[in-house]
């Protein structure tokens, strides 16, 4: 966190009629404390403790963005304990081009949260009837981006349960507090379990970090926001620590943020996350990417090309940055190229790429560019992950440490290195990983389900594995205690040069969904795997438990060595 120095600018928001506790909108009030603020001095603005009210509209210079900063070189927000309370769909706050920020001792919540909680009443083929718990107020107006079911019982999302998103036709009140549900295709929910409607999913997060450089996090909550915790685009050096995501205590919130706790994207240097607490997320706990893949669509010279993201998403790299090329159909790079120049046609996301050097003789159009620039290392220590839908952490970055975290009740696997060319074409392909001390519980049961707690893969067209080793390289996955997962504990596919050693592994394969899931470990399309040293007792593992080590398709056997405790 910054310190303070003597040309410091002091910025009190009561002196500009931001007051806790009041019931006025405060809104632009901050933002005339931040424009007072001069535009060459570092500045602090300090919030009194209590409770401040921001709604969505009442920013007159961002009606999308509650507290805005821009090109500040030099900025703490200094909380003491104050709690924003938003009110509609708003950023909470966005940081473009800033340099040396600090966040620290405040909370974000909204609210009516964007989700509402309810019991599902009636169900039929294309429609359901919820009645929602009172503490959520509903009218029939709400839309509804994505729902799942969720166990009465635990309160936690049900066991292969429903992942549904984009299938809502209409919403209607039918009686008070109860929606009725129209859908798109059948699906059949089970009358009595409980079903979270996300209303908003994706689009206003709680803090936005785009292009900033030396940013700190601390001891923050977000109780719930209509999109992420956190993201960061583009952005160097950035530490969270005690940066907590959960559910607001007290009530019947089950759900916090409708998407991610917190996402990386495109960021350089080092991600920190130490001491973070992330809970009840609609998606993944942290999402570390280099940024997504461009497809070739034309080669237009010998140093041009034309790109486009799979699903039209704009992610232009900058001048200098090295793209890798890579085959489509096998996700492993075969050549770089530096980047010249990018210009952005924005109504099809085509991406002009000129190139420093010309580019190799081979290049095809199909193949995927992804930016080997933007690589940030991962530090992820001492936190915690319970009860969210989907991922514990996706790595899609190189040099990365994930250890003595707890990840409890994640619906897919706890840790997923991944990238892929069947869907969203994240990248890139890891190198460097380390997974170790950590401890896996009840996870991998449910929603956005894959076949490890402990995964690597590349994900073809199809959502099948790359059968080429090598597309993630260096992985080490040791020191972990895995216990109750349905399908297999670990599992190794289009990697190379693996090692997985002194785990304990307890009820694995608790309930296979594939035949990679009856067994504790598996490699698949990989080579230089050296297992050794696990605790994987048949007696006890799971139901669908049939054996301790598998080997499957495309693997260079002579490189894969498997030694002592496992049986």
């Amino acid at each position: 966190m910054p310190q303070r120095n003597a040309s410091e600018s002091v910025i009190d928001a009561a002196r500009f009629g931001a007051l806790p506790d009041d019931g006025r909108d405060d809104t632009v009030a901050i933002a005339r404390a931040i424009a007072s603020a001069p535009a060459d001095r570092p500045i602090r603005l300090v919030l009194r403790p209590g409770r401040y009210d921001l709604a969505e509209g009442a920013n007159p210079g961002s009606p999308r963005t509650a507290i805005a900063f821009r090109d500040r070189q030099g900025l703490t927000i200094e909380g003491h304990g104050a709690e924003l309370s938003l009110t509609g769909l708003v950023n909470t706050f966005v940081f473009e081009r800033c340099a040396q920020v600090g966040v620290r001792d405040l909370t974000v919540d909204w609210k009516r949260p964007p989700f509402s909680v309810g019991e599902v009443v009636r169900s039929a083929e294309r429609s359901f009837d919820v009645r929602v718990w009172d503490e959520f107020p509903v009218t029939g107006a709400e839309t509804v981006g994505a729902f799942m079911d969720y166990d009465p019982a635990t309160r936690r999302p049900r066991r292969h349960g429903l992942d549904v998103y984009d299938a809502v036709a209409s919403v209607e009140l039918t009686a008070p507090q109860t929606l009725r549900l129209r859908l798109k295709r059948p699906i059949r929910l089970q009358p009595g379990v409980l079903v979270v409607l996300r209303h908003q999913v994706y689009s206003y997060n709680a803090f936005l970090f785009a292009r900033c450089k030396d940013v700190r996090v601390e001891n923050v909550t977000v109780h719930t926001t209509p999109g992420m915790g956190l993201v960061a685009d583009v952005t160097e050096d950035i530490t969270l620590d005690r940066f907590r995501v959960v559910p607001r205590p007290g009530g019947r919130r089950i759900m916090s943020a409708t998407a991610d706790a917190t996402h990386f994207s495109g960021c350089k240097g080092t991600v920190r996350l130490t001491r973070c607490e992330f809970e009840g997320m609609g998606d993944d706990a942290a999402n570390v990417k280099s940024g997504l893949y461009l497809t070739v669509r034309e080669r237009v010279d010998d140093r041009t090309v034309l790109a486009q993201h799979n699903l039209k998403f704009q992610n232009p790299p900058d001048p200098g940055d090295m793209m890798e090329i890579a085959r489509q159909d096998t996700l492993l790079p075969y050549a770089t190229a530096r980047v010249e120049a990018c210009s952005l046609e924005p109504e099809h996301a085509i991406h002009r790429l000129r190139f420093a050097e010309p580019l190799p003789a081979g290049l095809q159009v199909g193949d995927l560019l992804g930016n080997a620039s933007r690589v940030p290392k991962l530090r992820m220590a001492d936190c915690v992950v319970r009860h969210n839908r989907a991922r514990g952490v996706l790595v899609q970055t190189r040099d990365a440490v994930i250890e003595r975290c707890r990840f409890e009740g994640c619906t897919s696997s706890a840790v997923l290195v991944i990238a892929e060319s069947a869907h969203f074409f994240e990248s890139i392909t890891a190198r460097n990983v380390t997974i170790r001390n950590n401890r896996i519980e009840g996870c991998n049961y449910g929603a956005a389900m894959v076949d490890g707690a402990i995964q690597l893969c590349g994900l073809l067209r199809g959502f099948v594995y790359s059968r080429t080793p090598g597309v993630h390289q260096g992985i080490r996955i040791t020191g972990n205690r895995i216990v109750q997962t349905d399908n297999a504990a670990v599992l190794v596919a289009s990697s190379s040069d693996v090692r997985i050693d002194d785990n304990i592994i307890e009820r694995a394969c608790d309930m296979p969904t594939s035949e990679i899931g009856r067994q504790a470990i598996h490699v698949r399309s990989s080579r230089n795997v050296v297992i050794e040293g696990n605790a994987i007792d048949p007696a006890k593992q799971g139901t669908g438990y049939r054996q301790a080590i598998g080997i499957g398709p495309d693997v260079e056997e002579k490189t894969i060595r498997v030694r002592a405790r496992e049986r």
